[in-house]
């Protein structure tokens, strides 16, 4: 019996642990974006809390760049545009140098060679991985409403059903006018 009576103590000190991983990476994705306002690779000025006011929704993805990089990005960059044919000028991929030390020219030339072309390029300092947790590569953000609600948060892999569903969730927000941070989590 006591043998027993530890065995189920570790069991549920399992489960607890588990459990408050699980309650405390929910919290990290409940949060909301940090106000950027800088030039793009093409000298264009961003304010990202504008454009999300504005009913984009804005698509962070930070690569090195490097090769690991390449089918995250893709991929996050095929779900954005398959957005913009239902959903025209409303959703936004940004493609960020991780730490702003490539320069634009071969951030630009990084992204053309593996089919990222519509996107908006950024090798800026003001733009830090680090605001939404640990970093990643590719690290993939997806930002929408009134809220500045973080939907999404990736690291390394893309899951294609999530992103998607962030996305279309961020634009439905939007649609129906949430804009209390509450509601936003209570209707999740």
């Amino acid at each position: 019996l006591a043998q027993n009576v530890k065995l189920i103590n570790k069991i549920m000190t399992t489960c607890l642990i588990i459990f408050l991983t699980i309650l405390a990476s929910y919290g990290a994705f409940s949060q909301t974006a940090t106000n950027f306002i800088c030039n793009d690779c093409d000298g264009v000025s961003h304010n990202l809390f504008e454009e999300l006011d504005a009913g984009k929704v804005v698509i962070l993805c930070w690569v090195m760049p490097c090769a690991s990089c390449i089918g995250p990005a893709k991929t996050t960059y095929n779900v954005a545009q398959s957005f913009n044919l239902t959903h025209p000028d409303r959703v936004k991929m940004y493609v960020c140098d991780d730490f702003a030390n490539t320069n634009c020219s071969s951030l630009n030339s990084w992204c053309n060679q593996n089919g990222l072309t519509n996107t908006t390029r950024f090798s800026n300092s003001a733009i830090k991985m680090s605001d939404y947790g640990s970093n990643g590569m590719p690290k993939v953000v997806v930002i929408g409403n009134y809220t500045h609600q973080v939907y999404y948060n990736a690291n390394n892999a893309v899951n294609i059903t999530l992103l998607t569903n962030a996305i279309a969730t961020a634009l439905e927000d939007f649609s129906v006018n949430i804009s209390d941070p509450a509601m936003v989590n209570d209707i999740k």
